[in-house]
């Protein structure tokens, strides 16, 4: 997670600059290079936090099932392709009849990426709910589920309102306002990183770590 937010914060920086050049040189001296790498990476990050986190790892178990490998197999080379189509898009301007083409193709993809990570969180509440049933711990695992629950609103409100409210900002708004669509977007991605990011810190109230700190306790009785 810091990580992704080092890596946000790097493309908003090569952003500005790649603006900054522009708008008083015409040109921008490598940092749409810089921007395109980085947007890269936090797009790639993206997905790979939200699929590792609902998938309850290093938390509920330290590997990953090959279901869950498999999803991660269809991410990765998708966000590969939707960020081939940020950078032609980006390069190029509407008057090319391709650049269309690959703007549709950026949607379509960023649309199956963002159903493709919802599956992990879908499957771990499944986990849990079957777990509290059946394991005599419900009310740890009820606290368990109540987070992945939130979890999975939150990255549903999250793609519904990036991709679909700010489309509709941009598309409606005028040329002086198109900044609220930007600071729009930016604030969810920022209120998304810090509830995230907070809900899934390393603590000692931490629902995950209280079943390994059980069972060390159990393991030094026993010694």
């Amino acid at each position: 997670m810091g990580a992704l937010g080092t890596f946000k914060a790097l493309t908003l920086m090569s952003q500005a600059l790649m603006y900054h050049f522009l708008e008083y040189s015409g040109k921008a001296d490598g940092w749409n290079v810089a921007y395109y790498i980085f947007t890269f990476c936090r797009g790639v990050l993206f997905f790979v936090v939200v699929v590792l986190v609902g998938t309850g790892w290093s938390y509920m178990k330290p590997f990953l099932s090959d279901r869950d490998k498999r999803i991660l197999l269809v991410v990765i080379p998708l966000q590969v392709f939707a960020n081939l189509a940020i950078i032609i898009t980006e390069e190029e301007s509407p008057s090319d009849k391709e650049w269309f083409t690959w703007r549709d193709v950026f949607h379509l993809v960023d649309i199956i990426c963002c159903g493709a990570i919802l599956f992990p969180i879908v499957w771990s509440i499944k986990q849990l709910r079957e777990a509290s049933q059946t394991d005599g711990k419900a009310a740890r695992n009820l606290e368990k589920l109540t987070l992945f629950r939130q979890f999975y609103v939150l990255v549903v409100v999250y793609i519904y309102f990036t991709r679909i409210i700010i489309y509709l900002l941009k598309s409606t708004m005028d040329y002086e306002f198109s900044w609220v669509s930007e600071a729009a977007a930016e604030v969810a991605a920022l209120t998304f990183y810090i509830w995230t990011a907070w809900k899934f810190r390393p603590h000692q109230e931490n629902p995950y770590l209280k079943l390994n700190q059980d069972e060390e306790g159990r393991g030094g009785i026993e010694l």
